[in-house]
C-alpha cells in the first residue's frame, strides 16, 4: 500500500453548480471554472441535484494558518469563534445550506 494517499476533491450536489462554483470563488479567492472551483490544496465539484443538507455532521472544513486568519474570515462572516482545546472554529452555510467550518489549530 501506499503511504500517498490523499483527498483529492470534493463532489458536491447543487442545484446551481456554476452559481456555486462563483459564489466560493468569490467568496474565498479561488477560481471558478464552470462547476468546478479550484485553488490551492482546493478542489470541488458541483453537479446538479440536491443539496445534502445533513449540517452539521456533514460539514467542509478549510483550514487557516493561524488565529489572527481566523479572525478575520470570522469578522467577515459576522461569526463568533468557538473555542476548543484543539481547535478554534466558526461555522457559515454557503447559498445552498452546505455547512463549512473554518478552523485554525488551537494555540497551547
Amino acid at each position: 500500500m501506499s503511504t500517498s494517499f490523499q483527498l483529492d476533491h470534493l463532489n458536491i450536489p447543487a442545484r446551481d453548480p456554476e452559481g456555486l462554483a462563483r459564489w466560493y470563488a468569490d467568496t474565498f479567492g479561488l477560481r471558478a471554472d464552470a462547476h468546478r472551483v479550484r485553488g490551492p490544496g482546493v478542489l470541488i465539484a458541483f453537479q446538479a441535484g440536491e443539496p445534502v443538507g445533513r449540517a452539521p455532521e456533514l460539514h467542509m472544513g478549510f483550514r487557516v494558518s493561524s488565529m489572527q486568519a481566523l479572525e478575520q474570515w470570522a469578522g467577515k462572516f459576522g461569526k463568533p469563534i468557538k473555542k476548543g482545546e484543539e481547535f478554534n472554529s466558526f461555522q457559515i452555510f454557503d447559498p445552498e445550506e452546505n455547512c463549512l467550518e473554518i478552523y485554525t489549530k488551537a494555540v497551547d
